[in-house]
């Protein structure tokens, strides 16, 4: 399966205001992350003040506008631009500008950004080769000493999480953790020895959430928990890295790793870390 054929159903409910929240969208301390960059860029005399933005997300967006950035928004999809574009505090600014096309096709000058920021859009390429690819376009088109910001969902050597359906499913019921928390066990982890393949790093959601489906007729889990559930169903193929080999595999490209920021008031964050390079 190529980026291409990837498929994107969930622009209608993942537009919606009430759903932009963590972790469908970056924490107030995560957008502080990338703003803390997109500053830097902004105060510099010598990198460019352009920012891409891999996808549509509306809070970066926003936050390279705030710091009076060119932000240049790039997705496949339409739709997800025209729903996530009405969720910007900056929507019609100037400075947004959108371009709808696949990231793997992108063309512009090298050097042109001072910094490319990303929410979780490495994990929607399908392959090695797509992330490696993207990356090394990334690499030409940012600017000397630019910065290059994402967040990513990762799995760690350091958390098991919950590997079992019905416990995820009693200790959010018992309310011993959040909705977020359910949603991302269940999602990421109770069904990764049957989705999830180490040696290529391929998540098959839409495998997961057909298991998640079967749960559901099992009753195991109720109607409402399952619509909740399914608001975010997708069948995409992703791409979930160690967050070792993810970093190693950037700095492989001629990228300097800076730092690594994760936010730790959920469990569902076990899985997400902001990551920042340099160009080099």
């Amino acid at each position: 399966m190529s980026h291409l054929s990837q498929g994107w159903q969930t622009a209608e409910q993942r537009g919606q205001k009430s759903n932009r929240i963590p972790p469908f969208a970056p924490s107030q301390k995560e957008q502080e992350f990338y703003k803390k960059y997109c500053e830097i860029v902004s105060a510099s005399q010598t990198l460019p003040k352009r920012a891409l933005i891999l996808g549509a997300t509306p809070e970066l967006r926003d936050i390279a506008i705030n710091v009076g950035l060119e932000s240049i928004a790039v997705d496949i999809s339409d739709k997800m631009m025209e729903k996530f574009s009405v969720l910007m505090e900056k929507q019609n600014h100037v400075l947004d500008k959108k371009i709808i096309k696949d990231w793997l096709e992108i063309d512009f000058p090298l050097g042109y950004f001072g910094i490319i920021m990303g929410d979780a859009s490495l994990n929607n390429l399908v392959a090695i080769k797509d992330n490696e690819r993207l990356i090394n376009i990334c690499h030409e088109i940012l600017a000397k000493n630019g910065y290059f910001v994402l967040r990513q969902i990762f799995y760690v050597n350091d958390y098991q999480g919950y590997t079992d359906p019905k416990k995820v499913i009693d200790d959010y019921r018992a309310g011993k953790i959040s909705w977020e928390d359910f949603f991302m066990e269940l999602r990421i982890n109770s069904f990764k020895d049957k989705v999830y393949s180490p040696e290529n790093f391929q998540y098959n959601a839409g495998k997961a959430f057909a298991l998640i489906e079967e749960i559901y007729q099992d009753g195991l889990i109720t109607q409402l928990e399952y619509e909740r559930i399914n608001t975010f169903r997708n069948n995409l193929i992703n791409s979930f890295y160690p967050k070792d080999e993810f970093v190693k595999m950037i700095e492989s490209k001629e990228f300097k790793f800076l730092e690594e920021y994760h936010d730790n008031p959920s469990l569902f964050f076990k899985y997400l870390f902001m990551v920042a390079f340099e160009k080099v």
